[in-house]
């Protein structure tokens, strides 16, 4: 389906207080990302975008990891601005707004993005849009997700992102970029119930394309079962999986 930017926004508005707490998954797919920025960004990096800052979890370790760049920061909705305990960036700006849309400078060595590229409407477009925002071996950073990525969930309501593959992906960038590495992973959280899990979803901002799926005290009830019979752990806790895919690629 196509993604409703506005929706998208209001719910991760709404999420913000609870995000940090409950991001369990996108704190892991934080560290990995990371990992990939020390063993392929460039030597010399002056000037970073960030698409889909939200909350400012990887962008605190953006400004960690290079704390003289200057760090352009994008989101959606204007009250995710990222405070700043420490680490803060030597100079920051921020460019609020639908990032297909509005205009996000260039001249950029690394463009970063951590869970933010599946709710683009336009995934080609926007990578070759990328190329012309970074400089001459510049390098692009991202993860998003495969199409099993929460699929009980999707299962149930009927609705949810559509999810390219890692082909399409690979496809997109071809043209304009070398790929250096492309990985899928699974994260599997444990969950003491499956309305637990629903919880958490909420508290994180997923839920922003289940636009008429109404819950139901039945729905709730099969839903609960059905997930128990299909998705119990050892220890009698429920999984729900992220099946993140990273991939970083250079300009050509």
């Amino acid at each position: 389906m196509m993604p409703d930017k506005q929706r998208i926004a209001a719910r991760f508005a709404a999420a913000t207080p609870h995000y940090d707490r409950h991001a369990e998954a996108q704190k892991i797919i934080h560290g990995e990302l990371d990992k990939w920025l020390a063993l392929y960004a460039p030597e010399r990096v002056a000037q970073i975008l960030e698409i889909g800052c939200g909350t400012g979890l990887f962008s605190r370790l953006l400004a960690q990891r290079f704390p003289q760049a200057k760090l352009v920061l994008n989101d959606l909705n204007a009250a995710c601005a990222p405070d700043w305990p420490d680490n803060r960036p030597s100079e920051t700006e921020y460019r609020f707004g639908d990032a297909e849309a509005i205009d996000l400078g260039s001249g950029y060595d690394i463009i970063a993005s951590a869970s933010a590229l599946q709710w683009l409407a336009q995934p080609d477009a926007f990578i070759r849009r990328t190329a012309q925002m970074l400089v001459s071996d510049g390098l692009l950073l991202f993860n998003t997700f495969t199409p099993d990525n929460l699929h009980p969930i999707r299962a149930l309501t009927g609705s949810g992102l559509h999810y390219p593959t890692a082909a399409q992906w690979a496809d997109w960038l071809q043209r304009d970029y070398d790929i250096l590495a492309i990985e899928q992973r699974t994260i599997t959280l444990a969950f003491d119930t499956p309305r637990d899990a629903l919880r958490h979803l909420q508290y994180t901002g997923v839920t922003a394309t289940h636009t008429d799926f109404v819950w139901t005290k039945q729905r709730l009830h099969t839903f609960e079962t059905q997930y128990r019979a299909h998705h119990a752990l050892a220890d009698g806790r429920v999984g729900l999986d992220y099946t993140p895919l990273y991939i970083t690629a250079r300009k050509k």
